[in-house]
């Protein structure tokens, strides 16, 4: 192992990558995803030996599996769609989260995790259109009484 790496057991690597395959996302993707040698993952499975990981792919590795977990408690009825559904709300901006994250790397990675996060403590953000169409609606007089 070269210096600031670490390893991640055999074990929980294929834990790992379960939970990435139960919200749809394929083998290819999930190395991908992990920023992952396919082959060094193909070798370590199998023999139980560790995988060497840098500090940069253990922040992927539990980025995404905070973001399966994630999406499991909020769309637990059909998990394995939302990586693959375009998404108009920030930061995914009418991408599907899947293209986001394997095209911005780990710090897309990190920004998913935060509106999921934000999503499972009632902080939903919004789209720039649905904000727009939520301020054109009318609103009706609220009368205040004063006297309480």
């Amino acid at each position: 192992m070269t210096r600031g790496t670490s390893s991640i057991p055999a074990t929980r690597l294929a834990a790992n990558l379960h939970l990435l395959a139960t919200v749809g996302l394929t083998t290819a993707q999930q190395v991908q995803l992990l920023g992952l040698d396919a082959r060094a993952v193909r070798l370590a499975l199998p023999t139980g030996l560790p995988l060497p990981v840098s500090p940069e792919q253990q922040q992927r590795i539990r980025s995404s599996v905070e973001i399966a977990q994630a999406v499991h408690v909020l769309y637990n009825r059909y998990p394995e769609r939302w990586f693959t559904r375009e998404n108009n709300r920030p930061p995914f901006d009418g991408q599907t989260p899947l293209a986001y994250v394997l095209a911005g790397g780990t710090a897309a990675l990190v920004a998913t995790h935060r509106s999921l996060l934000a999503d499972l403590n009632g902080l939903f953000s919004t789209s720039l259109e649905s904000r727009a169409l939520a301020g054109s609606l009318p609103q009706p007089d609220i009368e205040v009484d004063e006297s309480l």
